[in-house]
């Protein structure tokens, strides 16, 4: 009886495909996450289990007009919005802990006070054993409607 030829088992998945092209400029997959996050125009945030803000992508720096990142880094998300939202904020911070994506649009002045409407996604992100470890919210500047 002959023996089977043995085949190479090709992974084509796009992840599979994404990998490769990040080792063939020699990144490794959390730098190149870190540059792709870091070239967004979009307000990306990581928060943590708690609430508080542990980063804030360069794109966000300059939408929210953040001089410096010192005054907002370990703050409570939900405090960085006016009074009226916060409560809201944080329900929808409390239900990507839960494990739910959630959405909103909101009014939140800059750093300089200049006022903006934002349109906010919120995920939950797990560990690799389930539960939640981190939020990551983005968030991008909306058109006011004419009732805001």
């Amino acid at each position: 009886m002959s023996e089977m030829p043995k085949v190479a088992v090709v992974d084509r998945s796009p992840d599979a495909k994404a990998i490769s092209v990040v080792h063939s400029v020699r990144l490794e997959e959390s730098d190149l996450a870190l540059r792709l996050i870091e070239q967004s125009e979009k307000c990306v945030k990581l928060l943590s289990i708690d609430g508080k803000l542990e980063f804030m992508n360069c794109g966000g720096m300059k939408a929210m007009e953040i001089d410096d990142p010192s005054a907002i880094y370990g703050k409570f998300w939900w405090t960085l919005w006016p009074l009226n939202a916060q409560d809201m904020v944080r329900g929808v911070f409390d239900e990507a802990i839960g494990g739910t994506t959630s959405t909103f649009e909101a009014t939140c002045a800059t750093a300089r006070g200049n006022p903006r409407r934002w349109s906010v996604n919120l995920k939950p992100i797990c560990s690799m054993a389930g539960p939640v470890v981190s939020v990551l919210a983005t968030s991008r500047e909306i058109p006011f409607r004419t009732e805001d």
